[in-house]
């Protein structure tokens, strides 16, 4: 999918806006199927969500820079404020609407995306010390020595001393 190189109308404005706020609903259920996936523990899936989410990300990137090359054009700040500016200087219901809708869409991608890395970050976290444990375990209980031959494990001090 790629965007219009430049918006010049409001009409082409409104059709930017509709078409970014559809990839944003998109981005949004890429965000909620990686939480479902991090529940389930499907970490394959997991590879391909990123590669889709990133995509996605791309795509919301390039939306905003057209969106704020036409707010500049308007003599508004490429910004939130500038959008706000736009808004008050053009009486269009439509893309008032889309805009409102943008910003829930921006905000609940927000928060999924925050869960979302929480619940990796606590998977990492866990992973981590499940392989320390085992780590650990495997070191204790070696069966041959760095010569090759066999060595019991030290389980501490030698008897007889104190």
């Amino acid at each position: 999918m790629t965007i219009k190189p430049a918006i010049t109308s409001p009409d082409d404005f409104a059709k930017s806006l509709d078409a970014e706020l559809r990839v944003f609903l998109d981005f949004i259920q890429v965000l909620q199927t990686e939480q479902e996936a991090l529940i389930q523990g499907n970490v394959d899936f997991l590879v391909e969500l990123a590669q889709l989410k990133s995509e996605k990300a791309v795509l919301l990137s390039q939306y905003a820079m057209s969106r704020n090359r036409f707010l500049s054009t308007q003599g508004c700040a490429p910004e939130q404020g500038g959008m706000g500016k736009w808004l008050r200087q053009h009486d269009n219901p439509q893309i008032a609407e889309i805009w409102r809708k943008l910003l829930e869409c921006a905000e609940t991608a927000q928060q999924l995306n925050q869960i979302n890395g929480v619940m990796i970050e606590t998977k990492l976290k866990n992973n981590q010390q499940a392989l320390t444990v085992l780590q650990a375990a495997a070191n204790k209980s070696a069966l041959y020595g760095p010569d090759g031959q066999t060595h019991a494990p030290d389980m501490g001090r030698p008897l007889g001393k104190v």
